[in-house]
């Protein structure tokens, strides 16, 4: 017989090995552009917000403190000493009062109605002619408050600072008891503030984020930044866009060739001279930012190139040794086939083999058919010539029919190989995968379940094969819906109901606690009927993270107590439920009296203990029901609801006094101070308007404030 030619393609050792690292590859790839598209733009995403919120953090504590100056002119210019005083030491001695309690007021001064300065702070500038400054110029009508400039004549008059001075004014109109116009009011508050602001923001924000944080003027004019770009002008996206009025953030590169991300905001209020516009900018490295799902991607390859070398040598090991029975078998074959005589009169045997069921009926097959071709030619030969012809077709009939047996053998073989393997590669990624696995059949019966459901859910694969779902780990409520739902499917016989829905759901495990899941359901037609498939994804860490980060976002990290934003949520709830119940609410609004005195003197820390001691009491002392918030700096607000009358609001204000007026215990001192309180109220079929409410409220502690200064001033 021929000897058989040596084969040209590929080993099967070598197309396994080539698929398992194909496979590896693809699935490293896959991962790295999930990561790149997700990870990234989530990681991105919250270094946006972090930034947004620092730039709104700045602009409220810019816009408070200019808001103070601009209060702290209005209540001058209606003391009677300050408007009726007819000597410099009387109105001087008022206004140095008012340096001592706000040491930041470098220069506070009274001019006459010409512009001349008639009363300032240690007589300096006295006489001197002010009537082409900006703040008397714009202070003549309404109040005002001036930019960021120096002032080179009062800067050499002032105490020596390492710094150069530089001044915001803030500016406003004094009338005579007859309603004449007196002069103007003027207060130069030193950048010292802004100093300490930056002790108190900036510091932290660059220590935990690297962050940069930049205060804009109008012209670009950079008035507080990082070291050395101080007095410099930028013109960035991020700049334009605040100086629209827009908030945000965004990526942006700077002139340091460096791409950053930038939040934006911008302080002060439109059209409003008693307010600065100014641009927030908050800027943080983009690769500092993204450095941790960078890392990620790092160790996904890291680890993908590891995995595939490891997948690589046991796939080569594995297909060697699958193989190995195969090749001795074709070389025993191949061997008597060469060794057999020309003539063909007998026929080798071949080696039987029994390494595995495959191998074993492939070589008994080959024997058997060469005993079966050798008896045919015997029989061949006793005929002769006579059936020469008949032997020929014969042959080429059994030729046919041995073709076809090794095709159908080799056909079933790779056929039985495929499965196998691919059903050892479906088990795998399924046990391997990180979300839970379950298949169900049409009546809700649990037909597969992964390792990842084991330990998401608790109960192992032999426990829930062939049990129902729903009975297990849904709900009451959610098995009627579940079993109203699988119902209609059966009955309509058609999946396109469930195919690729996402939905969030709360299961119980095991032991019986809720675990809230993200579940991905798909329809599977089979030859016998249908599967649902499902994926559980655990996102509990997701609800907390979302949770924890609104509760950060709605307290005050002082006091604990509501912030700004929570107010300003809760307060339009509160007018609407006053309307549907028709009844009435109230807002107190309270300041800590000479809070910034201690502060001073005491230190922060001592500053931050007596403010958090302050929002215990009034916490203590409302009802369960009122909503106590800290506003800014010493501000807080109270909203009463339920109110049966005027009157209530005022008992719940009184009651607060004597509680605030108790001494504060501190770590190194014990201080009494006193409180002003404002009280607003909102009746059911008043305008639905917080900002006028807060404003009123606000406007009612200044006027009891004013009288209070006014008392102690008497005395």
């Amino acid at each position: 017989m021929p000897q058989l030619s040596s084969s040209t393609r590929p080993r099967l050792t070598t197309l396994v090995t080539v698929g398992v690292s194909a496979t590896v590859l693809l699935t490293v790839l896959s991962l790295l552009i999930l990561v790149d598209h997700f990870a990234l733009g989530y990681a991105q995403r919250e270094a946006e917000q972090r930034l947004q919120q620092l730039s709104w953090q700045v602009r409220g504590t810019l816009n408070g403190v200019v808001r103070k100056a601009g209060s702290d002119v209005q209540l001058l210019t209606e003391l009677p000493r300050v408007r009726e005083g007819r000597t410099p030491a009387e109105v001087r001695q008022v206004l140095e009062s008012l340096q001592k309690t706000f040491p930041d007021y470098a220069w506070i001064g009274l001019t006459t109605p010409d512009g001349k300065v008639f009363a300032a702070t240690q007589g300096v500038q006295e006489g001197v002619d002010a009537s082409e400054r900006d703040w008397f110029k714009h202070g003549r009508d309404k109040l005002y408050a001036g930019d960021f400039h120096p002032i080179p004549p009062l800067g050499k008059k002032l105490p020596y600072s390492a710094d150069p001075w530089r001044f915001v004014d803030a500016a406003g109109p004094v009338q005579d008891a007859d309603g004449k116009f007196r002069g103007v009011l003027s207060v130069h508050m030193s950048w010292g503030w802004v100093r300490r602001m930056a002790q108190t923001i900036l510091a932290p924000a660059d220590q935990q984020y690297s962050a940069d944080i930049f205060v804009v003027r109008a012209d670009g004019t950079v008035i507080l930044g990082p070291r050395g770009m101080e007095e410099q002008k930028i013109d960035t996206e991020s700049l334009r866009l605040a100086n629209s009025g827009a908030s945000g953030a965004l990526k942006e590169s700077w002139t340091d060739g460096v791409s950053y991300l930038t939040g934006y905001a911008r302080s002060g209020t439109p059209g409003d001279p008693a307010t600065l516009s100014w641009a927030i900018l908050v800027r943080q490295p983009e690769a500092l930012a993204l450095s941790g799902a960078r890392a990620l991607e790092h160790q996904i390859l890291l680890l993908g190139a590891v995995l595939g070398a490891v997948m690589a040598l046991g796939g080569a090991l594995f297909a060697r040794r699958l193989t190995r029975p195969l090749n001795a078998l074709s070389r025993a074959i191949e061997e008597r086939l060469a060794a057999a005589p020309a003539d063909g009169a007998v026929l080798p045997d071949v080696r039987q083999h029994d390494s595995y069921h495959e191998v074993q009926v492939l070589s008994r097959a080959l024997n058997e058919m060469l005993r079966n071709e050798q008896g045919h030619l015997d029989a061949l030969r006793g005929l002769n010539e006579k059936l020469e012809s008949t032997v020929g077709e014969r042959t080429r009939e059994i030729a046919r029919k041995a073709l076809q047996l090794e095709r159908a053998l080799s056909q079933e073989q790779t056929t039985q190989q495929l499965l196998q393997e691919r059903a050892a590669e479906l088990r795998a990624i399924l046990d391997n995968a990180h979300d839970a696995f379950i298949a169900l059949d049409p009546g809700g019966v649990v037909r597969e379940w992964n390792l990842q459901a084991e330990q998401l859910l608790g109960w192992r694969r032999t426990e829930v094969i062939g049990q129902p779902l729903a009975a297990m780990m849904l709900p009451p409520l959610l098995r009627r819906a579940y079993e109203r739902d699988m119902r209609q499917l059966a009955e309509r016989g058609d999946g396109a109901a469930a195919m690729s829905r996402r939905v969030e759901l709360t299961l119980h495990n095991r032991a019986g606690q809720e675990l809230p899941v993200e579940v991905s359901l798909a329809y599977v037609p089979r030859s016998s009927g249908h599967l649902f498939i499902a994926f559980l994804h655990d996102i509990s860490e997701r609800k907390s993270l979302f949770a924890s980060m609104e509760a950060m976002a709605l307290n005050d990290t002082l006091t604990g107590l509501p912030n700004r934003r929570a107010l300003m949520q809760a307060l339009p709830e509160a007018l609407q439920r006053a309307n549907r119940l028709r009844q009435s609410c109230a807002v107190l609004f309270l300041d800590l009296d000479r809070f910034k005195q201690v502060n001073d003197r005491y230190g922060h820390e001592e500053g931050d203990e007596l403010l958090r001691q302050f929002a215990e009491r009034v916490r203590g002392a409302v009802r369960k029901t009122d909503t106590v918030g800290r506003l800014a700096g010493d501000e807080f607000v109270v909203i009463l609801e339920m109110l049966h009358s005027d009157a209530d609001a005022q008992e719940a204000a009184d009651k607060l006094l004597p509680a605030l007026q108790r001494p504060f215990i501190l770590k190194t001192a014990t201080v009494s101070l006193s409180a002003s309180i404002g009280v607003a109220i909102h009746h059911p079929d008043d305008p639905q308007d917080t900002e006028m409410l807060l404003g009123r409220a606000d406007r009612a502690m200044y006027r009891q404030k004013q009288q209070g200064m006014q008392l102690r001033a008497r005395r």
